[in-house]
């Protein structure tokens, strides 16, 4: 079974980390009003997306979920299309051979085009499932960056936090002293943890 779901998982997932970094004016416009006798010094900062992507473990945890439970979805389609085309090839057997009557030619080929039909919808089956959880999952994932953006720009003073990666670029040049990766993965990857932590105290 082929899907469009996991081939552009990474994609999405990167589409959403740049919307929400790109989504983050960060302090509110009391804060970050200019008046005529005072100008304001915007703080900047940016974040490397494909850093970010690789080191950040609840994405990580997701990407790797997703990637099994494809691999499950499609094994249990190719088995079941596999086990379809040996019955395929014994029905024409048989008829190529004159082995079966009329009536009996006639019953196994509905019996096979039911079994098809039933595969064809066993996969469509398990392609929306997959899509609804993964759906989830890029809402959880997104409420978790966006809540956590919005958070550490309000610490750490900063108007606006950018977006630079291999593929999208909103940055296209960055000195190195605003870029903030490594302070964010860390961050992220320590806030992720404590969430892990307590959810296992909670089922005990």
């Amino acid at each position: 079974m082929k899907t469009t779901i996991f081939g552009s998982l990474c994609a999405g997932l990167v589409a959403v980390l740049l919307a929400s970094c790109m989504g983050a004016p960060t302090r509110s416009e009391e804060e970050t009003a200019v008046s005529a006798e005072e100008k304001h010094e915007l703080k900047i900062a940016y974040v490397l997306i494909d850093t970010l992507t690789n080191q950040y473990e609840y994405y990580k945890e997701v990407a790797d979920n997703f990637q099994k439970k494809q691999d499950n979805a499609e094994a249990t389609i190719n088995e079941k299309g596999k086990n379809f085309s040996a019955q395929v090839q014994e029905f024409q057997r048989k008829v190529q051979s004159n082995a079966i009557t009329q009536q009996q030619y006639e019953s196994e080929q509905a019996r096979l085009a039911k079994l098809q039909q039933d595969i064809e919808n066993l996969q469509a089956r398990l392609s929306n499932s997959l899509q609804e959880e993964y759906q989830k999952e890029l809402s959880a994932l997104t409420d978790t960056i966006q809540s956590f953006m919005r958070s550490y720009a309000e610490e750490k003073g900063y108007d606006f936090i950018l977006c630079k990666s291999s593929g999208i670029d909103n940055v296209l040049y960055g000195a190195p002293q605003y870029d903030v990766t490594d302070e964010v993965v860390a961050a992220l990857n320590k806030r992720y943890a404590k969430s892990g932590k307590k959810a296992e105290e909670e089922k005990k």
